[in-house]
């Protein structure tokens, strides 16, 4: 579940997963469900407010990629950040590590 550091997409997710609990594959736990903070600045209130969100959710929370402009510049071509040199994108290849290494379960 990608979620933005900001109360108008914290609010729009808890009613999401208010929903989304109540589904049976969810409740038995035949779907998975982990949280990931997008475009996090950590240096901002957003972000400290998006921590205390995910921390009262009781899902995994996978990770908090960065806001880095590698994202639109790579998407305005087309590409990701596994389309480009380690070299480029190495602080986000190791963010999304642990997102991929669960997505991949």
């Amino acid at each position: 579940m990608p979620l933005q550091p900001s109360m108008f997409d914290i609010l729009a997710t808890q009613n999401f997963l208010t929903r989304l609990a109540k589904e049976k594959a969810v409740r038995k736990g035949t779907i998975q469900v982990g949280v990931v903070g997008m475009r996090v600045d950590v240096r901002t209130c957003s972000a400290d407010q998006l921590h205390c969100f995910v921390e009262g959710l009781d899902l995994p929370v996978l990770g908090y990629p960065r806001d880095t402009q590698n994202y639109v510049q790579l998407a305005a071509h087309g590409l990701t950040i596994w389309d480009v040199a380690k070299s480029r994108v190495e602080k986000d290849l190791e963010q999304w590590a642990p997102i991929v290494e669960w997505a991949q379960r």
